[in-house]
């Protein structure tokens, strides 16, 4: 039952997530929000890893799920922008791609360094990579508002 309810609030925070996105961007450009949600997960993912009360978790889980997932339906907005049209679906398939076969590597490295030092510390990975992901989104140009060639 715990499991369920865990679960299921996590996969209300994601929804959420997911659907808030495309507002937030067309209100305030791309790559603001996609900046704020991903610097928001690298702050509360390794909060999450650490915490070892049950309430806690259960607070903390929508809010992992909104910023962590919700980044997610960004990349179709920001990448649909600034690849041009005669290579779009390309490139846009490539480099979703590359970076899933990164993502396929992360339970495995998440599982051992878990093993080796405990699931808090695990999540410091996690969140490193939200870091960097959200370092390197201050570099996207913003496109909101302009044609699409």
């Amino acid at each position: 039952m715990k499991t369920t309810s865990f679960f299921l609030v996590l996969c209300g925070g994601k929804w959420l997530g997911y659907a808030s996105f495309g507002f937030f961007a067309d209100a305030f450009g791309r790559r603001k929000p996609y900046f704020l949600y991903l610097l928001i997960a690298a702050v509360l993912v390794p909060v999450y890893g650490v915490t070892r009360s049950e309430y806690a978790l259960l607070l903390l889980g929508p809010l992992v799920a909104f910023f962590g997932t919700g980044s997610f339906s960004g990349y179709g907005a920001i990448a649909s922008e600034i690849f041009p049209g005669e290579i779009r679906a390309a490139a846009m398939g490539l480099s979703y791609n590359v970076g899933r076969v990164f993502s396929a590597i992360a339970p495995f490295t998440v599982g051992a360094l878990a093993i080796k030092y405990g699931i808090g510390p695990a999540f410091f990975l996690q969140a490193a990579a939200f870091l960097f992901a959200a370092l390197l989104s201050l570099a996207l140009p913003e496109t909101h508002g302009q044609e699409l060639a």
